[in-house]
């Protein structure tokens, strides 16, 4: 299984009219010496409070919070870095995000997908884990969950707009693509052995054969298959993880909920996860 990190707390991309990022992506943004939680909890509220209309800085000062049942939901930003399908389906990736948001009990907080290759993703898995390889997915949280209680952030420091948010995820489409095409080799042989090469050193969700990493094994489409990612890295942006194996049995059931429900609200039937009551 991958281990996302959960420690750093990634950059929010794309706000405004200054990008914040790690210095190991590419040449696409900028790297920031203070601590990032400092660095992106002050300057971006500072910036995005010069392009606040005046209206809803009244409005939240008479306490309407994003956090709060009912208020506007937040916003879903997909960073498309990619070019090996030209044509993915950032709507139907962006609806993918907001469907997930809601079932996890958090709509009104902010998201970031980026969705790259694999040297930008070889890069930042080094620079953030000391992985020097790529991988599926990865997970930034913004901020900390309630300790013992995966699923349950901490209220915000402050209650602004810039607080209310999940954090980011980052998808490598050719990986993706990659381990669709060597699973599909291996449920669909007709050889009782496949010799298929896998690195075992490197990162893949789908090691296991429970939660979402065992469900979308036979998932061979790659936009389907990150659709179901996108469950997994989210969890880990409310803090459950998988490296205990106590959290791993809490985080596989959790995806395994989250993927049935998803399935019914988006008409989807990729696969089958059983009912609990089954």
């Amino acid at each position: 299984m991958c281990q996302i990190s959960h420690v750093i707390i990634f950059v929010l991309f794309g706000y405004s009219n200054i990008q914040f990022a790690s210095s190991t992506m590419s040449n696409h943004y900028q790297s920031i010496s203070k601590p990032l939680a400092f660095a992106i909890s002050k300057s971006s509220a500072r910036i995005k409070s010069t392009n606040r209309n005046p209206f809803r800085i009244a409005t939240r000062l008479l306490g309407v919070k994003r956090g709060t049942p009912g208020a506007p939901p937040g916003d879903i930003a997909v960073y498309n870095h990619q070019t090996t399908i030209p044509d993915i389906d950032i709507p139907k990736l962006k609806e993918t995000i907001h469907t997930i948001r809601d079932i996890i009990g958090y709509p009104t907080y902010d998201v970031s997908l980026i969705i790259n290759e694999d040297e930008d993703m070889r890069e930042t898995n080094l620079e953030t884990r000391g992985v020097d390889k790529p991988t599926d997915i990865l997970s930034f949280p913004f901020d900390e969950h309630e300790e013992g209680q995966p699923g349950i952030l901490k209220e915000p420091t402050f209650d602004l707009p810039d607080y209310y948010n999940l954090g980011d995820m980052m998808v490598d489409v050719p990986y993706v693509i990659r381990r669709c095409e060597e699973d599909k080799e291996f449920y669909e042989s007709d050889e009782e052995e496949m010799d298929i090469e896998v690195d075992p050193f490197e990162d893949y969700v789908g090691d296991d054969e429970r939660g979402v990493s065992g469900v979308m094994a036979t998932i061979y489409d790659p936009q389907q298959r990150i659709q179901l990612l996108l469950v997994h890295g989210m969890l880990h942006l409310v803090g459950y993880d998988h490296i205990e194996d106590d959290e791993y049995e809490v985080m596989v059931q959790k995806e395994e909920d989250v993927i049935k429900e998803l399935q019914k609200r988006l008409n989807e039937d990729w696969c089958d996860v059983a009912d609990d009551s089954e």
